[in-house]
């Protein structure tokens, strides 16, 4: 039931939320392991230059729990820069780029629980990977 508050509570849609629920048998927990079970993800495609591909929806955001102390993200395919955005007042203010792979990389390290966040690809296409945050 914890798992559910945390879940509603951060802005993610069950369709957003829905694949972790088959990575594992049983609900996600708060006690997990960082990154154990980690949920699966595809980000939005872009559209140019400016509009790099983007998770979650256009819009919205996501909002980081206190299972993980980092936001981390191992990406599906090759590798690629992503950049994590931070709601900051009315606006977003975004940390630089850093290069993710096939492994578990750090996309922001050391941030506060409760923080509004959404994540950029360098490029268009969409991304695909699990994170955990």
């Amino acid at each position: 039931m914890a798992a559910s508050a945390v879940l509603l509570g951060s802005g993610l849609t069950a369709a957003v939320a829905g694949p972790s629920a088959a990575a594992s048998d049983s609900p996600v927990s708060p006690a997990r392991a960082c990154t154990e079970n980690a949920p699966r993800f595809t980000s939005y495609p872009g559209t140019g230059a400016n509009d790099p591909a983007y998770w979650p929806a256009r819009g919205t955001y996501a909002t980081t729990t206190t299972r993980c102390k980092d936001i981390n993200v191992k990406l599906s395919s090759a590798a690629r820069d992503v950049r994590t955005c931070f709601k900051k007042g009315s606006g977003w203010e975004c940390n630089n780029w850093r290069r993710i792979g096939g492994s578990w990389k750090l996309a922001a390290s050391d941030v506060l629980d409760g923080t509004k966040f959404f994540l950029q690809f360098k490029g268009t296409s969409r991304a695909t990977g699990s994170f955990d945050y």
